[in-house]
């Protein structure tokens, strides 16, 4: 009989957490200490790729760190994608302002980076890949920016909002992945924790669809 190596989120994210809790296995956390922004102006790919590389570069870091040894670590990324630009997160209330009004009443795309990585005889093994959502925004007013801005929720977040928020809810509308939309699309975890041959130890929902959200909607062409 093996046993499976211990989970180690590398990420400090309350709410890639909550999402990597529903598979009912054990985790301990950590965060990453790449430096991101640093690291980003590196980059020389397509956009698209760029949450993936990211995510890539996380787990790197992460396996530097004493507390990853002997554990299958999961590092996260996710970008904000519109018109051909990346929108990070906003450096302060202006900024978040200014890339909530962009977004407004306007498709975008959400992608997340997703590695699961393990050091094995000195070899770092990682397995990684992403996932896309397109998502459009609800034509919310300048009030509705001024009162979400107040309570300090965007200014850690990729394009300055969360889908999940419940007063301000800024979607109308996504197609595909919605835990991806928050931070974590727990499909792509469950598919590379599968390749060092970890499974959830909870099935996920019964219904149709996403076992782990019922959110998730089929992706469709966006026109």
């Amino acid at each position: 009989m093996t046993t499976s190596p211990p989970l180690l989120l590398a990420s400090a994210s309350p709410r890639r957490r909550q999402i990597l809790s529903l598979l009912g296995l054990p985790f301990e956390i950590c965060a990453s200490p790449l430096d991101e922004e640093a690291t980003q102006e590196r980059y020389q790919g397509p956009i698209e790729g760029l949450a993936q590389w990211l995510a890539e570069r996380k787990a790197v870091e992460a396996h530097t760190l004493p507390q990853a040894a002997g554990h299958l670590v999961i590092t996260a990324d996710t970008t904000v994608l519109l018109n051909g630009e990346v929108l990070g997160k906003p450096h302060d209330t202006a900024h978040a302002r200014e890339l909530l009004l962009a977004l407004r009443d306007r498709w975008h795309r959400v992608v997340t980076g997703v590695s699961v990585s393990r050091r094995m005889d000195d070899q770092l093994q990682i397995q990684s890949a992403s996932c896309t959502t397109p998502v459009l925004m609800r034509p919310y007013s300048e009030e509705d920016i001024a009162a979400y801005i107040a309570t300090g929720d965007p200014l850690d977040k990729a394009g300055s909002y969360g889908i999940q928020h419940p007063d301000f809810q800024p979607t109308e509308r996504i197609n595909g992945c919605y835990l991806n939309v928050v931070g974590l699309p727990l499909c792509v975890v469950v598919n590379l924790l599968a390749r060092f041959d970890v499974h959830p130890a909870t099935e996920g929902r019964k219904a149709a669809g996403c076992p782990w959200s019922e959110r998730c909607k089929p992706n469709k062409e966006v026109s």
